[in-house]
């Protein structure tokens, strides 16, 4: 015989949880700016930045998520990421 289990969705609680994934989230993207750094040629490489922003329906429920941007250090790097796709590179192997 089949149970019908009842669950609801409680976005502080799925936020909370989130939020104890950011050394998570963190350190993956400083994984793949290290993986990255290896492809430069010209320029110094990439760093992470982080934040904590709603995504997806987060603002309806006042909950936010760690978000982790990898970005060029500087001109040279990002034009040689815009012309050899470095990240992609990065991240696909």
């Amino acid at each position: 015989m089949a149970t019908q289990i009842t669950m609801t969705f409680k976005p502080e609680g799925f936020a909370e949880c989130l939020l104890g994934a950011e050394g998570i989230v963190q350190s993956e993207a400083e994984k793949i700016a290290a993986r990255a750094d290896g492809y430069v040629t010209k320029g110094t490489g990439f760093h992470v930045e982080m934040s904590n922003e709603p995504r997806f329906k987060d603002e309806q429920h006042g909950v936010s998520r760690p978000v982790a941007r990898v970005i060029a250090n500087d001109d040279e790097t990002s034009a040689e990421e815009a012309e050899n796709k470095i990240l992609s590179k990065a991240v696909t192997g």
